[in-house]
């Protein structure tokens, strides 16, 4: 039995209504429609973007490297994520999805259950995924459009934890590394999307286990994984204990070293400009495959951070001498209490998150690094030394 098209969903809706309800069915109820009656999502390749040369196109991601999409047909199914608790970005939610189903009926629109619920009333045609099952995810959506900041698109990485969608961003007016498209280019935006003219950077993620001291593993009780992803950092810090946290670093299996400090992260080159360039570290760009080793307020001046391969496995460990707990946060948000002898191994996922770059931005990280970061600016002159050099 073939899935039904979003006009016969919408249609055999209105016969149940006007039916008195005789229909006992879930998909002609007033309850949402789920993600279970959708089709597979359409398979895509990569056709990489060299410096030259001609290069075949591969179905497989490679992080930091920029890439074209090619759909093997035009996609019907988007996943669109909105920013939390934003009544503008709430209003603008529902203009993109009348827009969508009025310019292209044929597309499938997505909503997470807490927005579809609010908007079910104007949308009756919009899907959600069955509860607890992040998987439909993963087998039906063939890109995301998010309304936002790049905190939405971090919450994106999070609902993908193997092969993740291009990623579709478009800021309300507010300035971020990870957001390409303002809201008002959305239309020609899109377009482009479905017909596969956009360029995208794979973004490189991080999978973070999290052990207690006699080797249990530790399960994150929002999504009962075992495995968490960051984009930008993993942290491993004092929280409210007032000591130092005393944490043993091994690389590959062999002892490194034994820091004490606030605390120590490993980032991504996408969050090297964000906890870890404040405590410190190297800038890298987006395209250099590495990790990056980062302590935060260490007691020894000469703790300095540290990169390592991509293949690199990090453990931090909660030394048993340690005087306190630590905390275990991802990407900002407090994941655990790490207990004494607890510890947590970071390695790269091999699932980056493709990000749809903007063709009019040119060189954007350049760009980001001298107007968001005003990196290397003068204090008298608040321009910065590029400015200057062309100003001359």
């Amino acid at each position: 039995m073939l899935p039904l098209s979003i006009n016969e969903v919408s249609l055999l809706r209105k016969l149940f209504a006007s039916s008195g309800g005789f229909i006992r069915s879930r998909r002609f109820t007033s309850k949402l429609a789920t993600t279970s009656v959708l089709p597979n999502k359409v398979a895509s390749r990569r056709q990489p973007l060299p410096a030259g040369g001609k290069a075949e196109a591969s179905p497989v991601p490679s992080p930091g490297r920029c890439s074209r999409l090619v759909w093997d047909r035009q996609p019907r199914t988007v996943l669109l994520v909105k920013k939390p608790n934003d009544p503008r970005t709430e209003q603008k939610l529902s203009e993109t999805v009348r827009w969508i189903h009025e310019r292209h009926p044929e597309m499938n629109i997505v909503l997470e259950p807490s927005v579809a619920r609010r908007v079910q009333k104007d949308f009756p045609y919009v899907y959600v995924v069955p509860e607890g099952d992040l998987g439909e995810y993963e087998r039906t959506v063939d890109f995301v459009v998010t309304l936002g900041g790049d905190g939405t698109i971090m919450h994106v990485s999070t609902l993908f934890g193997g092969p993740a969608p291009p990623v579709l961003s478009f800021s309300m007016g507010t300035l971020g590394f990870l957001i390409r498209h303002h809201i008002q280019d959305f239309e020609q935006a899109f377009d482009r999307m479905l017909h596969g003219k956009v360029s995208l950077l794979d973004r490189m993620r991080l999978v973070c286990s999290i052990y207690r001291a006699e080797g249990e593993r530790m399960v994150w009780k929002k999504t009962a994984t075992k495995d968490m992803l960051a984009m930008n950092e993993i942290n491993v810090h004092r929280g409210r204990s007032p000591h130092l946290a005393r944490l043993d670093v091994q690389v590959n299996g062999h002892d490194l070293t034994t820091g004490l400090s606030d605390g120590l992260l490993i980032a991504t080159p996408t969050g090297s400009t964000a906890y870890s360039l404040s405590a410190g570290g190297a800038i890298v760009h987006p395209a250099v495959q590495t990790l990056l080793l980062t302590p935060v307020c260490p007691r020894s001046l000469s703790f300095r951070p540290v990169l390592f391969p991509i293949d690199t496995s990090l453990r931090l460990k909660l030394s048993t001498g340690s005087r306190g707990r630590a905390d275990v946060s991802i990407d900002g948000r407090v994941i655990c209490v790490l207990p004494k002898g607890g510890y947590v191994e970071v390695r790269a996922s091999q699932y980056p998150l493709p990000c749809v770059n903007n063709p009019l931005e040119g060189n954007a990280w350049v760009r980001d690094i001298n107007q968001l970061l005003k990196w290397n600016q003068g204090f008298a002159t608040k321009t910065s030394v590029l400015e200057n050099h062309r100003a001359q």
